[in-house]
């Protein structure tokens, strides 16, 4: 397993040349940067000659002139690939629309709006070439957010690797390498309640981390508000950890104890010292608290619960409207 300083732990097999080369972008809405990151990914491959290089779109439901810039650059240029969702359905199935259909020796993941540098890559081919399968990239360095996003990221992946049951890589995004195995091994992941990063150290394989700078969002919006961060740290928080339930099991205990404590001292201050339990509001107040108290542990165990019913109806993860420059082939779902 890697260690937060960059480098690699396992020993690697004899290295494996990497011929092709995707490189998926999930975009919704992001008329602003498409030229911009299309530029930045042309030069990368002009320099990368060994490698035949393809630029894999999934269009999740934009709203904007995105489609239309997409197509153009697919009619352009043969290398770009386009995946049409017929509706928005989040970043994460987007990025499993794109890994469906990815084919090459290495895909990496990275985000259209070039906070995640595609220079990157070529450090990223050098790690699947010595043999990595899952090649991570860690931030360094988060230029242009603000206090409360690195506060907020910084207190996430800190509380997820204690809860997580596996080892968990802080200040990684989503922004990673897949060996082609590794992605074929991805494609049996169909949960409907998806956190990519967490699924990539699920896979196991031979993993490792480099390091990188994240530069600021080149133009347009950032497309994970606050609402949208609480519901993915909610989704990594019970998809992959089982101590919510294991802390209400505690909290339980303890407040058990508290109460019989409680109990004992109210049964000699009544018999013993003759006093009067007096204090209606204080009643009053604990059971509100109590009773909401109980509320909160059961919507916990309602989540859990609810998730067992999606993931049971076996509901497709994307519908796909049309496809450019793809080959002809059924896109699992």
């Amino acid at each position: 397993m890697p260690d937060a300083s960059g480098s690699s732990t396992i020993a690697l097999p004899r290295p494996t040349p990497v011929r092709t080369v995707t490189l998926l972008a999930p975009c919704y809405n992001e008329e602003a940067v498409l030229p911009a990151y299309y530029e930045r990914v042309h030069v990368l491959a002009a320099n990368h000659p060994k490698q035949i290089f393809n630029f894999l779109f999934v269009n999740d439901g934009s709203n904007d002139s995105t489609p239309v810039l997409l197509d153009d650059l697919a009619t352009k240029d043969s290398r770009v690939q386009v995946i049409h969702l017929a509706a928005n359905r989040g970043h994460q199935i987007a990025l499993t629309a794109g890994l469906d259909v990815a084919d090459s020796d290495l895909v990496v993941i990275l985000d259209a709006d070039l906070q995640d540098p595609p220079e990157v890559v070529a450090t990223m081919i050098e790690k699947a070439e010595a043999g990595c399968d899952v090649i991570n990239a860690q931030r360094r360095e988060r230029e242009g957010e603000t206090w409360f996003k690195r506060m907020s990221a910084a207190l996430f992946y800190r509380l997820m690797q204690r809860l997580a049951t596996r080892a968990w890589l802080k200040d990684c995004g989503d922004f990673r390498g897949l060996s082609r195995r590794a992605v074929q091994a991805m494609r049996h992941y169909r949960e409907p309640h998806r956190f990519m990063r967490a699924l990539a150290l699920e896979l196991g394989f031979r993993q490792c981390v480099i390091v990188y700078d994240r530069a600021p969002r080149q133009a347009g919006e950032t497309k994970y508000p606050l609402g949208k961060m609480v519901k993915l740290a909610i989704d990594a928080a019970l998809g992959f950890s089982t101590a919510p339930i294991r802390g209400i099991i505690w909290l339980s205990l303890l407040l058990w104890g508290v109460s019989l404590t409680y109990l004992a001292w109210a049964l000699y201050d009544k018999f013993f010292l003759h006093h009067t339990v007096q204090g209606w509001t204080s009643l009053v107040m604990l059971v509100v608290f109590f009773a909401g108290l109980q509320l909160f542990c059961l919507g916990i165990i309602g989540q859990y619960v609810a998730r067992i019913f999606e993931q049971g109806q076996r509901r497709p993860l994307y519908t796909v409207m049309e496809t450019r420059n793809l080959p002809t082939k059924s896109i699992e779902q």
